[in-house]
């Protein structure tokens, strides 16, 4: 959570808007998540919470979704750095 935050904040700072809004919304959704944890669970995934209540295919469908961004961001970023190391 504090690293996609930091990255998001980064990319605020260099002025690449495009990558920064896709990435609000994520860091968004992960301090959401990690504020509204109620007291007396080990986190946001604590698994004996997930089992007991029968919701481990909401929380697999949410993890596939974040693989499937963090996916498309690492192609994004890679393509960046290989462009600016072209251009120089």
């Amino acid at each position: 959570m504090i690293g996609h935050s930091v990255v998001s904040v980064l990319m605020l700072v260099s002025l690449h808007w495009f990558i920064f809004l896709l990435n609000l919304p994520v860091a968004t959704w992960n301090i959401y998540r990690f504020i509204m944890v109620p007291s007396g669970n080990m986190g946001v995934f604590d698994p004996t919470e997930i089992h007991n209540r029968g919701q481990l295919k909401s929380h697999m469908k949410e993890a596939m979704i974040k693989l499937g961004f963090h996916l498309l961001c690492f192609f994004m970023y890679l393509y960046s750095m290989i462009l600016a190391l072209i251009n120089d």
